[in-house]
């Protein structure tokens, strides 16, 4: 049954057929106490999800949130937040008369479409059929515009009216940005600056660069494995001057002890009394040098700071500065003097990368930039604060993960699984950070959401240190998949 509220239609969502058409007004909805922020929210972002919204379409929304009680829509509302973040906690009296709004609302092959099909699934209700897109005629009429005049008639003719006028329904304009896809682009930019700043010391290495700014966006730590000299403690340096953030490094050696790493209670002779002194844990960029060196006891001391940003000395737990990144050196683990790194602790680290040798020109670029009479190090100046890498990491939750992306990493991983011994197998911890490094690198691509192709470019990375394998062979096991 519809009814006419201010200029836009409004459907009655109660599920009771017979009380419909008992009654000439719709009944309010039963909604419990909930914060109607989020409902609001979701309605937002659906409805400006793909450009400015109609004035049918905001009227219609507004209507339904007057319905069940809300507010009408305000402009904090039309904030882009993902669907995964909303949809789960929307009571469910109220999901199936949303996705009924939503229908009403989305037009096939859009990007609400996608956004409707997610809360879907998400729910697991039924979704009416969207309207079809436009067709195709008129699509080209608003292109190409009027036809010619060669006839000599007026345009006016009323034979030559229905050939030359303008389709109503065809757009226009162009839509404005949405402000995930400004949030986006702004962020692609600042790392086109990082990674400008870091390649005036590492030569040749763009794709290791590009990698570790992907971890870090998704606040993961990256281990660095390859034979000595080869750039990796230059790599970390050159990031640490290139983003302005507070920077600590420990060289790791056999008689390091945990204390020596996350800190310990100190005696104050002035206060007569145990005073809590921080290691040098303390930093928002760490650089855990030759991490393999010291003696796993040591090493386990990095597994709570890594995992839950906080450290533990004496029963009390002292929290860690935001952002928190670690980044650990290894060499091979046949050198002399290594100690195999801790299987919990491997897992901990969300990509493994090799820096590798240079080519034979870059190489020389390395020797015309390093044999210098200042230090490369120098020449890096900082192209990124604090305050814009947490925003990278607050905006890499909202790129869009679809169901079928979803289920396609899981896919992946279970097949994984029956390959390899339970030890060595992938664990969810090993999922989930396979799909936020997906999200980052599509973010840094200039995407608001993943495809699979993201997910097959960062498996080697982040699975590769989980399987024990080499890179090549977690490609190649990756392709003989069958989904």
């Amino acid at each position: 049954m519809a009814e006419s509220v201010g200029d836009a239609e409004f459907v009655d969502f109660s599920s009771s057929a017979d009380r419909r058409a008992a009654r000439a007004e719709p009944a309010p909805l039963a909604v419990p106490d909930i914060d109607p922020d989020k409902v609001s929210a979701l309605v937002g972002t659906i409805v400006c999800s793909s450009g400015e919204p109609e004035a049918g379409q905001l009227e219609l929304a507004n209507a339904w949130l007057a319905h069940i009680g809300r507010t009408p829509l305000s402009a904090a509302d039309f904030v882009i937040l993902s669907p995964e973040r909303l949809a789960p906690v929307i009571p469910d009296e109220l999901r199936a008369p949303l996705l009924a709004l939503f229908s009403q609302l989305t037009v096939e092959g859009t990007t609400r479409a996608r956004l409707v099909r997610t809360c879907a699934g998400l729910w697991q209700l039924p979704l009416q059929p969207f309207a079809p897109a436009v067709h195709p005629s008129r699509l080209v009429r608003w292109l190409v515009g009027d036809l010619p005049n060669h006839s000599g008639r007026s345009k006016e003719d009323p034979m030559l009216l229905p050939y030359r006028q303008t389709d109503p329904a065809a757009p226009v304009a162009k839509a404005p940005p949405l402000p995930l896809r400004v949030e986006v682009e702004r962020i692609r930019g600042e790392a086109e600056r990082v990674i400008a700043a870091v390649e005036r010391v590492i030569i040749g290495k763009r794709a290791v660069i590009e990698r570790v700014l992907w971890a870090m966006a998704a606040q993961g730590h990256v281990l660095l494995v390859d034979a000595p000299g080869t750039g990796k403690t230059q790599l970390c340096k050159a990031l640490a001057a290139a983003i302005a953030v507070r920077f600590g490094r420990i060289q790791f050696t056999p008689d390091l002890l945990p204390l020596d790493i996350t800190g310990a209670n100190v005696l104050d002779m002035r206060q007569r009394e145990f005073v809590f002194r921080p290691g040098p844990i303390f930093c928002q960029l760490l650089l855990a040098d030759e991490i393999n060196r010291a003696t796993p006891k040591t090493q386990s001391a990095l597994l709570e700071v890594m995992e839950e940003r906080a450290v533990t000395v004496d029963g009390v737990t002292h929290r860690l500065d935001e952002p928190f990144q670690v980044l650990a050196t290894m060499n091979p683990l046949d050198h002399q003097g290594t100690y195999a790194l801790p299987a919990a602790q491997v897992d901990r680290f969300m990509m493994m990368l090799e820096m590798g040798y240079p080519s034979p020109e870059d190489e020389v670029r390395v020797l015309d930039r390093h044999l210098g009479a200042q230090p490369a190090l120098s020449q890096v100046d900082a192209a990124l604060d604090r305050l814009a890498l947490i925003a990278w990491q607050k905006t890499v939750p909202q790129i869009h993960v679809s169901p079928e992306v979803k289920r396609a990493s899981v896919d992946y991983v279970q097949e994984l699984r029956r390959d390899v011994d339970v030890g060595r197998a992938p664990s969810p911890r090993a999922t989930l950070a396979w799909v936020k490094v997906a999200q980052a690198r599509a973010m840094f691509q200039g995407r608001e959401f993943v495809t699979v192709e993201d997910l097959l470019e960062v498996a080697p990375d982040v699975l590769r240190h989980r399987l024990d394998l080499e890179r090549d062979a977690v490609s190649h096991r990756l392709g003989s998949v069958r989904r």
